[in-house]
């Protein structure tokens, strides 16, 4: 792994440094490791530079990257932005809860920053680049620019995702993977509206190093020391942006300042205003003064929290996971706030909701605050939040090595068969596991097939196949042909290898569990014919409920492959029209000296083999009709196919990023539909099948 990451270049956005400490982690060992790291931050007032500069780190300004030639790009595209805003403003904006101010500056300085990101991707020629989220306007530019000029991006999770389902639109648009920090996370995500696939849990990338270095440096001992707490109880009260009444908090001012033995410690938020901050100190009753110390951006909150007794929020906080992980215990204070989260860490019974008068009385009578939640719920909860946290930068690195190996993969070399064709089809089928399902898949294949030409059935035997499916396919008679898979061996990798030992003209694959309808290899024989031989065919599949599985493959608004009409009625007149498409998936069909060319599927692709194979050929033939789907060719699927795994994801995505681009609303609007109707149509579909 060290020895992969001499010389790679690296381009990092980086923003705020409450948020950049989960990137710093990943990119120190990779320049330990020999790659040269680049950071450019963007224009937000300078509090991006000001990070940089107090980390220390190789930056550059988005603005550095601008050439006097640019000065057109840069005028058309301000003029863009401005309409843009004026139209939406016109369109009732204008007239929203919430005033919207747009300013002139802000305009011209965002359409600067396109440019520049356009340029540095250009001149840096990164490997990979990575960023904290494409939420805001500089990781969105990062990412759309690195998507453009093929450069993968990694971005990260930002905190504990606690907000309303719809802040999180586009969170994974252009980027090519994000990578949360535990299970929770990953279906909040993919519940709304990201692609499952482009989500990987890997675990927080600096708690575990920071819970390292607090032990190493002993750094409770220390800061107990050097704030004069080392025999009292420790209160550490965290704000969130917003900074609540404080006349609400007297009954805990009172109660640690009523005892020697307590102190209460008191951190600002870094978003909340420093006029605000100064004047809610001096508000602070003299009286109180003594036992209270105040923090405002001005001391490492890990150093806070290991120092700390117990740690209290006013408001849901990433801070509150955070005080799990370093094991201190947690009380949700309730005070006055403008907004309620729907989130909640006392519903998951790993903090304790109290009052700050509740709190102060428990805090002057020495209550054990680690008695008052179970640690198994704590357990439970931080294994769902923070899945293998202790190795989450190795496994960041080791994601981001794979994902450059996959772009830099070369074409495959052509596939070299000793069988003669001697048939008109060969059916090469991964067989499902269970008896019934075999039998059907088999039955379906015999009975639907007659009077097409002659043909050849070669099946692939999953691992662990059951003794009664074992038994079954013994029974079998006929030109059929058996490959049992060994442990280790990838479906891609056995398709290859029945292909080499088939002797039909036209290759036709099958995914596990699909069978063919009546009629099926005349339809694909007219198609042939049609269009000719050297083409990849696709099928329209239906799912076990009746409707639309698949029907040639889109790319949606979050860059990921779709099929244009899943989930709608079988014969839904749009999934009926034959017609070209970048890529097809579950079936497919080729020309036997074809697929030989193309060197057969690629074996990493795993479930995305089909998909990949039509990127290869529309990479090498560069036409725009070699995928040609067949609705006529129908297949029902009798189970929900195998999910994908990491590595298959990271290999696909890693290796085609660069041509997987929105075509989702020029499709509806070649076939006159509107989303709405679309929607309205998948309603109506799911509720005659309930």
């Amino acid at each position: 792994m060290p020895e992969f990451w001499k010389n790679k270049k690296i381009l990092v956005y980086i923003a705020l440094a409450h948020h950049t400490r989960f990137i710093s982690p990943v990119m120190e060992k990779l320049s330990r490791y020999g790659a040269k790291v680049d950071y450019v931050i963007g224009q937000a007032e300078r509090s991006q530079e000001i990070t940089a500069i107090n980390l220390g780190l190789n930056y550059t300004h988005v603005f550095d990257w601008l050439k006097p030639e640019d000065q057109t790009d840069i005028q058309d595209n301000y003029l863009r932005l401005r309409n843009t805003f004026s139209t939406n403003l016109k369109n009732g904006y204008l007239y929203s809860s919430t005033p919207v101010t747009v300013t002139d500056k802000t305009i011209h300085s965002t359409a600067m920053e396109y440019v520049g990101f356009r340029n540095i991707m250009i001149e840096k020629k990164p490997d990979i680049g990575f960023a904290l989220h494409e939420l805001n306007r500089w990781g969105k530019m990062f990412s759309f620019w690195a998507k453009k000029f093929n450069v993968p991006v990694v971005t990260f999770q930002e905190g504990l995702y606690y907000g309303m389902d719809f802040g999180y639109t586009g969170h994974l648009q252009y980027s090519t993977f994000n990578l949360v920090w535990g299970k929770r996370i990953k279906h909040k995500l993919i519940d709304f509206e990201a692609p499952a696939d482009r989500v990987i849990e890997v675990g927080n990338t600096h708690l575990a190093n920071e819970i390292e270095r607090q032990k190493k440096n002993s750094i409770r001992k220390k800061k107990r020391q050097e704030f004069k707490c080392k025999n009292k109880f420790a209160v550490l009260l965290l704000f969130s942006g917003e900074i609540p009444d404080i006349n609400e908090l007297h009954p805990l001012f009172k109660a640690v300042s009523a005892s020697t033995d307590k102190k209460l410690f008191i951190k600002f938020h870094p978003s909340a205003r420093h006029d605000q901050v100064e004047r809610w100190i001096s508000m602070i009753p003299k009286a109180y003064k003594p036992a209270i110390t105040t923090f405002s951006g001005d001391e490492n909150l890990y150093d806070l929290l290991s120092m700390s007794d117990v740690v209290a929020l006013t408001q849901t906080s990433t801070t509150g996971l955070e005080a799990l992980f370093f094991k201190k215990p947690l009380v949700i204070l309730d005070v006055k706030t403008s907004q309620r989260l729907a989130y909640s860490f006392t519903e998951f019974k790993v903090a304790v909701q109290m009052t700050p008068k509740e709190f102060g009385k428990a805090v002057s009578e020495n209550t054990d605050f680690t008695g008052l939640t179970d640690q198994k719920d704590i357990d439970k909860y931080l294994e769902t939040e923070l899945s293998g946290t202790r190795t989450a930068i190795e496994t960041v690195i080791d994601i981001s090595e794979k994902i450059i190996k996959a772009k830099q993969t070369r074409a495959k070399q052509a596939l070299k068969s000793t069988t003669n064709e001697t048939r008109d089809w060969s059916i090469i089928v991964e067989l499902p596991k269970t008896p019934e399902n075999i039998l059907r898949q088999l039955e379906a294949i015999a009975l639907n097939s007659e009077g097409s030409g002659t043909f050849e059935v070669i099946l692939i035997e999953p691992c662990g196949i059951s003794k009664q499916a074992s038994e079954i396919l013994d029974t079998l008679k006929g030109d059929l042909i058996r490959l049992k898979t060994v442990r280790g061996q990838s479906i891609p990798e056995m398709m290859n290898k029945a292909a080499l030992s088939a002797s039909g003209r036209t290759l036709v694959f099958i995914k596990e569990g699909l069978v063919p309808m009546p009629g099926w290899l005349g339809h694909l024989d007219s198609g042939i014919k049609k269009y000719g031989k050297n083409k990849i065919w696709g099928a329209r599949i239906l799912d076990d409920r009746g409707g639309i599985c698949h029907d040639g493959i889109i790319i949606n608004k979050n860059n990921s492959p779709v099929s244009p009409y899943n989930h709608l009625p079988a014969e839904y007149p749009n999934a009926l029209k034959e017609r070209s498409f970048q890529m097809i998936d579950h079936f497919t069909a080729m020309n036997r000296s074809h697929f030989y060319r193309m060197g057969g599927f690629w074996e990493k692709a795993g479930s995305y083999s089909f998909m990949d194979i039509c990127l290869r050929a529309g990479k090498s033939d560069k036409k725009k009709d070699y995928c040609i789907y067949l609705p006529k060719v129908c297949l029902a699927k009798l189970k929900n196919n195998k999910k994908t795994t990491p590595d298959e994801a990271i290999y696909f995505y890693g290796r085609w990023q660069g041509r997987l681009w929105e075509n989702q609303e020029v499709f509806y609007k070649t076939d006159q539909i509107t989303e709405s109707e679309i929607n309205t149509a998948r309603l109506a579909q799911s509720m005659a099948t309930l």
